[in-house]
């Protein structure tokens, strides 16, 4: 391409964004998300509507659609694999652990959609997901796992729950979380990537687990001693002293 344009380090000459979507088949809206999103490197401009991007960004996008078609897993995560890769290391563990944390999520709804499927009005919604009820992985895109509990969710509110007086489970999740984390750093501080990744992992499926049991055995526990309907917690507390 002999028009003076700029070069990569690699001496290629760079692309023009139509011939990076025709090299790659992705429309043009999409590698200018990648690029805001930080998946792409910001491209060279030479004037106010001129810019040009490197040829590696053609390897870069046949990787990140091959994640999403295989592992459908968000843009975030996705870049925290290009970033480990960047940085020359092989991202299968990584990967692995991703999947897992994200699952295999199914297409995406917006928020028009997501409240025509769980019946929720678009103010409900807003209200739920600004009291972290209702949390999706990405800002204004839903998945059948927001769906299912969306529709729990409405069934309780039409009978005239308060949204508000759920949250403390995204409190103590937060806590849990935290006390997760610090856990995982304890036993993984001093190991090299692979063997985090895969530390990390199996700590993920053991608190996953552990998460269900703990507070479903103590649900458990505590209605073994039920002894009536209309009876508070407090009050039972104090008939069994």
């Amino acid at each position: 391409m002999g028009d003076g344009r700029p070069t990569a380090d690699s001496g290629e000459p760079l692309l023009k964004m139509k011939e990076l979507a025709d090299a790659t088949g992705v429309a043009k809206s999409t590698i200018l998300l990648y690029v805001n999103k930080g998946l792409l490197p910001q491209p060279v401009k030479t004037s106010p509507n001129m810019a040009y991007y490197d040829p590696a960004c053609i390897e870069r996008i046949a990787f990140i659609k091959k994640i999403q078609t295989t592992h459908r897993l968000p843009l975030a995560a996705i870049k925290g694999l290009l970033k480990e890769m960047d940085r020359g290391r092989d991202v299968a563990p990584l990967l692995e652990l991703q999947s897992t944390v994200f699952g295999s999520s199914a297409d995406k709804m917006t928020a028009a959609q997501f409240c025509r499927a769980s019946g929720l009005s678009r103010k409900e919604l807003n209200r739920l997901t600004r009291l972290e009820v209702i949390m999706p992985v990405e800002p204004d895109l839903f998945d059948e796992q927001d769906l299912s509990l969306a529709k729990q969710l409405k069934i309780m509110m039409d009978r005239g729950m308060d949204a508000a007086d759920l949250k403390f489970y995204p409190e103590l999740a937060r806590e849990i979380v935290a006390a997760e984390i610090n856990l995982r750093e304890t036993y993984t501080r001093d190991l090299g990537f692979r063997e985090n990744a895969a530390l990390t992992l199996e700590l993920t499926r053991m608190a996953r687990g552990l998460r269900a049991y703990v507070i479903d055995r103590t649900l458990q526990k505590e209605l073994i001693g039920f002894k009536g309907l209309n009876k508070s917690h407090k009050l039972r507390k104090e008939e069994e002293k």
